[in-house]
């Protein structure tokens, strides 16, 4: 792996000229097929309103960073096209299944539009903040791809390609490895970016968990979960689980 110098967000401010052409892709599941792993703690309405939230949090985010031309959100559900058009982000209707074709279909189009750089981040990390997104963008000016992974180090949680055609993404069960082999195989400049915000997605009973360690209270997610009750709810099983709170 290249060394790269060390990140710094603040080489971001200011920098809109240079940063003009950065696209951002946040696919969506339709949100009654998300999240099916918290059905133990969570109801269908509570898991799709949960999505919806998290959502927010990204794009919020995203909107705060203030040096992005276009921001894209992917998926064919018209409850995640509401939110979306709340924040004036395009929506992409994919064509085809699954999705690597669809990150494919959405890279092309980004490459037809003239994009300079693509950054891909899921809808369900919202802890991140404007400062993270800025940490990636600085390091993608040295840089032809940059990535951060899930918690367990297998999956990918933000992935930087410039130009945004560099080579093909692969999401999936080891996602990470795979990325990163493909970088060095390729001979590219890479940096790895180690953030536990935007490692910790919420897809599991464990993830949801963890969510309410963290100093969470400032998000939309976090605020639903106590406005549903759900935050009392997970510290009963906690306790159930483990004979101590989490929180």
């Amino acid at each position: 792996m290249r060394r790269l110098p060390k990140v710094n967000p603040d080489a971001v401010q200011g920098s809109r000229e240079n940063l003009a052409s950065i696209f951002i892709i946040i696919p969506v599941k339709r949100l009654d097929e998300a999240k099916s792993r918290l059905s133990p703690v969570l109801s269908d309405d509570e898991r799709r309103q949960l999505c919806l939230e998290m959502l927010n949090d990204v794009l919020t985010a995203v909107k705060k960073t203030g040096c992005i031309r276009r921001t894209m959100v992917v998926s064919t559900d018209t409850a995640v096209h509401k939110e979306a058009k709340s924040f004036g982000t395009m929506l992409f209707k994919e064509k085809r299944y699954g999705l690597n074709h669809v990150i494919a279909e959405v890279i092309d189009w980004c490459a037809r539009e003239r994009a300079e750089s693509v950054l891909i981040i899921p809808a369900d990390i919202p802890l991140i903040t404007p400062e993270d997104l800025k940490q990636i963008l600085s390091a993608g000016r040295n840089a032809s791809m940059v990535i951060s992974s899930s918690l367990d180090m297998d999956g990918t949680n933000a992935l930087f390609l410039r130009p945004p055609d560099i080579f093909p993404p692969s999401y999936g069960p080891h996602s990470f490895k795979r990325h990163v082999d493909g970088a060095m195989a390729r001979k590219l400049r890479f940096h790895v970016l180690k953030s536990p915000k935007i490692a910790l997605d919420i897809d599991t009973v464990e993830g949801l968990m963890e969510f309410l360690t963290f100093e969470a209270r400032r998000t939309h997610t976090y605020r639903f979960l106590v406005r549903a009750g759900i935050v009392d709810r997970l510290i009963h099983e906690s306790n159930r689980r483990s004979g101590k709170g989490i929180i």
